[in-house]
C-alpha cells in the first residue's frame, strides 16, 4: 500500500522511511514522485493544526492514504508570548535570516532568562487514510536542555540549534551526538509514530 508523505524534504522522507522501515504492507512515497507539486499555506495556530492542513491538501490531490506533520519549539522558561512555537526560524516577524543570526538571538534570549532552560518539540502528525478519515496526534517529545554555552564544535549542520541543545542522557551537545545517539533520543518518537500508523491500517 502507497502512503503519501506530504513533504518535499528529502531529508524527513529518509528518516520517515526509516521509522516505519519494519512496516513492509506500506511503500512510503513523497509528492515528487508523483509529479505532485502544491503550495501548502500553514498558517494553523498548532504544529497539529498544520498536520492537518498539510495532509488534506495532499489527500485531496492525490487520493492515497496521507500521512504529515509539523512541529514546534516551546521553552520553559520563554513566557508564553516569546514562544517560538511554530516559528524557530522567524525572529521579530523576519525570515531568511543566516544561522548564525538566529543562534545569537537564542543565545542572547537564553542569558536573559537564566542562561539555560528545558525545552522540547511538539510535532503535529496527521494521518489520513484510505476513506479519507483523519487521525491526528500531539506528540511531545523527550526534553532537553537549552543553553547559552556554545559548543566549542559549533557545528550548525542539521539543525540551526544543535550547538546548544543539550542532551541530558548522554551528556552531550546534540551536534556532538554520534548516529546511534541520535537514534536513541528519538526512540520514543519513532514508536509514537509506529502506533499511529499501525492503528490506522
Amino acid at each position: 500500500m502507497k502512503l503519501l508523505f506530504g513533504t518535499g524534504n528529502s531529508l524527513k522522507y529518509s528518516l520517515m522511511k526509516e521509522r516505519l522501515n519494519d512496516l513492509k504492507e506500506i511503500e512510503l512515497v513523497i509528492p515528487s514522485m508523483l509529479n505532485i507539486s502544491i503550495d501548502v499555506v500553514e498558517d494553523g495556530n498548532t504544529p497539529e493544526e498544520n498536520a492537518i492542513k498539510k495532509a488534506k491538501q495532499y489527500y485531496e490531490v492525490s487520493k492515497l492514504p496521507t500521512i504529515a506533520e509539523d512541529s514546534g519549539l516551546y521553552i520553559d522558561t520563554f513566557p508564553k508570548e516569546e514562544q517560538p512555537g511554530l516559528f524557530v526560524k522567524r525572529i521579530n516577524g523576519q525570515e531568511g535570516l543566516s544561522d548564525e543570526v538566529i543562534l545569537k538571538y537564542y543565545v542572547d534570549k537564553l542569558k536573559k532568562y537564566g542562561g539555560e532552560s528545558l525545552a522540547c518539540y511538539h510535532t503535529g502528525v496527521c494521518l489520513i487514510d484510505e476513506s479519507g478519515q483523519i487521525h491526528s496526534d500531539t506528540i511531545i517529545e523527550k526534553k532537553f536542555l537549552l543553553t547559552s554555552k556554545v559548543s566549542s564544535k559549533k557545528s550548525i549542520l542539521g539543525g540551526v540549534l544543535d550547538c546548544i541543545s543539550y542532551d541530558l542522557d548522554i551528556d552531550k551537545y546534540f551536534c556532538e551526538r554520534t548516529e546511534e545517539e541520535k537514534r536513541n533520543h528519538y526512540k520514543q518518537l519513532d514508536a509514537n509514530y509506529k502506533q499511529l500508523v499501525k492503528k490506522v491500517f
